[in-house]
Parts: C-alpha cells; sequence; structure tokens
C-alpha cells in the first residue's frame, strides 16, 4: 500500500511516517497541500492522511486544500482528515474522506485508514462492475433494437406473402384473420386459383411459434403443390396427395428438435361448388349451414413432418349457396381465458362460433379479432391465430 501523509506546520504526530511502515505499507510525505495535490494528480497513492487548515487567514492554504480535496475526489483516493471540528466535516461534502478528531492516536490513525482503503477498494471494485454492466446493456439494448427492428421487417414481409381476397373469387367469398403471437407467426394461409374451375385455400401451423415457426411457413409455402405440371399439360392433384407430398417434403428435411407442421387444405370446384378437404393434424374445419347450424368436417390425417408414409384421405362436401367453410389454427382454442362463467365450456371458442358464425364472412372476422382484443392476456398472447372463412355467395 502507498500512503501519502501531508504535513503543512508539522501537524502530524513526528513518528508517524516510521509507525505506518512498519505496518508495510509504502510512506511518502508531502510538505503542504499543493505539492499533495502535485503527486495526486500524478500518481495517486492507495490513502493520505492530512489535517485540515489552520484557520489562520491564509487563503492560499485553503486554496491548495481544496485543489487536494478535487484530485481526491476525481481520483478516488481513500483519504482520512484530522480536524479540530470533525463534526462540521460533512461526508456528504467529502464522500471519499474519513473524518477523525486531530489529536488521535497513531494506532487509530493506522486503523482508520487500513479501514478507509480497504472499503473505498471494495468500492472502486463495485464501480468498475457497475461501469462494466452499463456498457454491457448499452450494447444488450442495441442489440435488442437491431434485433425489434429485424422482427418487424420480417412480420411486413411475413404478412406480405398472404395473399389479397377483397371480392368474390368466383362464387366464393373470403375473409381471413392473422394474429401472429409475436412480430412473426408460425401460422400462415393462402387462397389461389389452381385453374379457371378449381380454387384452392389452406390454413398450415408449424409447431411453436416465433422465428423458427416463421421460416418454416415460408417452406410450406413453396411445398404445397396442387397441380402436376407436364409440357403443356398438367394433372390435378386431389388434397389427399397435396398432403402427401407436403408432407413428404418435410419429412425429407429431418427437422429438428421434433418439429412438425398441422394443416387444412382444400380444393373447390368453382362450377358443381364441390369442395374436397384433406388435414394433416390440424383443428377439425367446420361446415356452417346459412341459419348458423355448425359441423365438423373430420377427414383422417396425422401429423406432418415426422412420418413420410403417412396417408391423408379426401373429405368431399357439396357445398350449397349461403354455406360457409371454416378453417383455423390451434392458437384459437386457447386464445380464450377461462372464467367462471365458461368453466362449463370444453371448448369456449365453439361458443364463440356459434355466436358469430351466422354472419358475413367479414364482420365474423372483425367481430372475432374486437373480442380477442378485450381478451384478459391479448397482448401477450400464448400462440398464434389465424382463421379463414370461406362462404359460397348467396343466390
Amino acid at each position: 500500500m502507498n500512503v501519502l501523509l501531508v504535513d503543512p506546520q508539522h501537524r502530524l504526530p513526528g513518528d508517524l511516517s516510521e509507525f505506518l511502515g512498519q505496518t508495510g505499507w509504502n510512506v511518502e510525505t508531502a510538505a503542504d497541500y499543493a505539492a499533495a495535490a502535485a503527486v495526486n494528480e500524478t500518481r495517486p497513492p492507495d490513502g493520505i492522511v492530512m489535517p485540515e487548515p489552520a484557520h489562520d487567514g491564509d487563503s492560499t492554504a485553503g486554496d491548495a486544500f481544496r485543489r487536494l480535496v478535487r484530485t481526491i475526489e476525481n481520483r478516488e483516493v481513500a483519504a482520512l482528515l484530522l480536524s479540530s471540528q470533525p463534526a462540521t466535516c460533512r461526508a456528504d461534502d467529502m464522500p471519499f474522506i474519513d473524518v477523525a478528531a486531530e489529536g488521535v492516536t497513531k494506532e487509530e490513525i493506522r486503523g482508520r485508514l487500513s479501514s478507509t482503503m480497504r472499503y473505498h477498494a471494495l468500492v472502486r471494485g463495485m464501480d468498475r462492475e457497475l461501469r462494466n454492466m452499463r456498457r454491457l446493456s448499452e450494447r444488450l439494448n442495441q442489440s435488442f433494437n437491431q434485433w425489434d427492428e429485424e422482427l418487424r421487417l420480417a412480420g411486413r414481409l411475413q404478412r406480405d406473402f398472404l395473399p389479397n381476397v377483397d371480392g368474390l373469387i368466383g362464387p366464393a367469398k373470403f375473409a381471413t384473420l392473422f394474429r401472429p403471437a409475436s412480430w412473426v407467426s408460425g401460422d400462415i394461409y393462402d387462397i389461389y386459383r389452381v385453374d379457371e374451375e378449381h380454387l384452392a385455400f389452406y390454413v398450415a401451423d408449424a409447431v411453436g411459434h416465433g422465428v423458427a415457426a416463421s421460416l418454416l411457413t415460408m417452406f410450406i409455402k413453396k411445398a404445397i403443390v396442387s397441380k402436376r405440371v407436364s409440357g403443356e399439360k398438367y394433372e390435378l392433384l386431389s388434397p389427399a396427395e397435396t398432403m402427401r407430398g407436403l408432407n413428404e417434403a418435410l419429412a425429407s428435411q429431418q427437422l429438428p428438435n421434433c418439429q412438425f407442421v398441422t394443416a387444412c387444405y382444400c380444393l373447390l370446384n368453382t362450377r358443381t361448388l364441390e369442395l374436397q378437404c384433406c388435414r394433416g393434424g390440424h383443428p377439425y374445419p367446420y361446415l356452417v349451414e346459412p341459419d348458423g347450424a355448425l359441423h365438423e368436417i373430420k377427414p383422417a390425417g396425422g401429423l406432418l413432418g415426422l412420418f413420410p408414409e403417412e396417408e391423408f384421405a379426401n373429405e368431399r362436401v357439396a357445398m350449397k349457396p349461403g354455406q360457409k367453410f371454416i378453417l383455423y389454427s390451434d392458437g384459437l382454442e386457447t386464445a380464450f381465458h377461462p372464467d367462471e362463467e365458461r368453466a362449463t365450456e370444453f371448448t369456449y371458442y365453439r361458443k364463440v362460433f356459434r355466436d358469430l358464425c351466422d354472419l358475413p364472412p367479414d364482420e365474423i372476422i372483425s367481430r372475432l379479432d374486437a373480442k380477442l382484443n378485450d381478451e384478459h392476456g391479448s397482448i401477450d398472447p400464448r400462440d398464434d391465430v389465424t382463421m379463414l372463412v370461406m362462404e359460397i355467395a348467396p343466390a
């Protein structure tokens, strides 16, 4: 330890330097406050012992003392001030300086200075850690802000991949709801013409939500094939064939961490109004009568991406004007917070369907969206929610 003794007018005990040196400290002496300030500015010691300036009107000594105090604060050096009036020296004014009564013993000076130096070493170490934590926090905030901006952009790009379904497509009218749990979604839907007489639409859900699931949705969109083209001819694929192709494509990727996909794919003949439906591990779609009556459509089919030999079945429905067909992701099943009123409902979302499904498709979506906004926890949802409503235009 390096200790500096400031001894103007020889006010410190005469043998204090030798006494502190017996402790193993390297002791240096400054004849006045100005010399001590110069030493402290160039090579700060671990501790300083100094008396309070004499009250003899010497402004030069007072200015030099204040300069020394500033260097002690700037350099964060532990110091012990021997004062004739210690009660007037507040720690708030000089936080790095301990105050003792002038005339204390050499043993107390050594003990007080030793404690002060140990204390300040701990404080300086904590201060360094706090500065490091502050720098780390700033870097983390920058990374979080950058990540947030990138996710916002990814979310906008993902929405740009979704189709615009305003108005009729042949005899069918569509309305959709797309609510990611975060910036990006593990759900995807699409609606498109396959040929002049056939219209395809589907909802798919990659397990989980967030970035990994959203990347998988782009693969799903590319892997869903509705027709096989050979030269100038093409062969229309049944929904079961399309689903088998999607399953094989996903299984061939050997997705990590037991990732899988669910999907419900439909093919509508816009002339005959025959709808073929196929699902793979997805929630059953609903057929809605014009009076609002609900019927679950239950084609067999397991999860996609796990077993390449999985078989899927077609379900055929003869659609009629005024009927609706509803596809949705399983996030809707957990989107409604349970309470005492809903305790008797095993699946409350079905009641929501029954209350809304006699409305036009766009009104079903707008009211459902508003209802989800009013739910407890809607700001931090548990899963992505997607719904697609298709209605055959009334005659």
